[in-house]
């Protein structure tokens, strides 16, 4: 309001350095209103469509205000007027020419365009801040998706119409990776060096996953499930988790500290589970109970990746893994034939 304030009188108000010999209301012959949209543009930067509209109404209330203010006090020059009338026969014309009038429509009519063009401008910022909102949410969405999914992937997904889809089941390769040893270090470095340790970890397991293209699932602690096949299926999924798993093990930790994984290939049950204040994507399923045991399995076998031969067979390759035959694991009947790489 005081910028409208200022500006307005700053054009119609009295100039201290030039004292003319007319009317006040002869400044209206100049347009000066017209540097009114200069400022109401100038709103615009600030992105609030309240502050544009605001703007706009203010400059058209203070507009008409100092025109009222013009007429009640501004200068007077009657005989200016009565000279008009005896050297024009035209009324109308003396009225366009008359410098003592204020033409009140014309005033009103300024009022009128500057709040048309305020709300123009208004709806204008309120669309543009609804749009970057929604890329804003999208972002974060992409954010949140790239947290789970390597980045070819992200745009897989933030580009479909639907979501991650109803529950299905599909064939998949799970894996299961662990810190061995962990419990016994944390109990002896305590709580600091331990979560250090653990976040170094992680990275390293996120950049292997990632990097082969596979869905980190979950964090579990002091280890990691990952899976390849999830949420799509592709024809080298076998493949790039052997080579997933080549590179897990190989990751050196500090204080003599090593990695242990497990991976099954098979059937998996994936959606949403949860209640309706929290949900989250899962991979649920035996294939995933597999390759738990299959990991757990590696401290006994004193290797340091156990793999079933549902992988071996499924990516056409053996290298660097050895046969070793059946494998009983808790909680099944069957023996699983498995390959293990010391």
């Amino acid at each position: 309001m005081l910028d409208a304030v200022i500006l307005t009188y700053m054009m119609l108000g009295p100039n201290p350095w030039f004292d003319p010999e007319w009317p006040t209301a002869t400044i209206y012959k100049f347009s000066g209103w017209r540097y009114l949209f200069v400022f109401l543009a100038a709103a615009t930067v600030g992105h609030s469509w309240r502050v544009i509209l605001a703007f706009g109404s203010w400059m058209a209330f203070v507009w008409l205000a100092a025109a009222g203010a013009v007429s009640k006090l501004g200068v007077q020059m009657p005989e200016i007027t009565r000279q008009l009338n005896e050297a024009l026969e035209s009324a109308a014309l003396v009225r366009v020419l008359d410098p003592n009038r204020i033409f009140w429509s014309a005033r009103i009519a300024d009022a009128v365009v500057l709040v048309l063009v305020a709300i123009i401008l208004a709806v204008n910022a309120w669309r543009r801040n609804n749009l970057v909102l929604a890329q804003a949410k999208l972002a974060r969405e992409r954010s949140n998706l790239s947290r789970h999914f390597a980045p070819s992937m992200v745009e897989l997904m933030a580009n479909r119409d639907k979501p991650f889809g109803d529950i299905r089941s599909q064939k998949a390769v799970i894996i299961f990776a662990d810190i061995v040893g962990f419990t016994p270090f944390s109990e002896r470095v305590g709580p600091e060096e331990s979560i250090h340790l653990l976040r170094q970890f992680h990275k390293e397991m996120e950049s292997i996953i990632f990097r082969h293209e596979g869905t980190l699932d979950k964090f579990l602690g002091d280890g990691v499930m990952a899976s390849f096949g999830t949420p799509d299926l592709r024809e080298d999924d076998s493949q790039r988790a052997l080579l997933c798993v080549k590179d897990m093990v190989d990751v050196v930790l500090p204080h003599g500290l090593s990695i242990s994984v497990g991976a099954h290939r098979g059937e998996v049950v994936l959606g949403d589970v949860g209640s309706e204040r929290r949900l989250e994507f899962a991979t649920i399923g035996d294939t995933v109970n597999v390759a738990a045991r299959l990991e757990a399995a590696t401290r006994s076998a004193k290797v340091r990746a156990i793999v079933s031969d549902a992988c071996i067979t499924d990516a056409s390759t053996q290298e660097p893994f050895k046969y070793v035959g059946p494998l009983n694991l808790r909680g099944r009947t069957e023996a699983l034939n498995v390959w293990q790489m010391k």
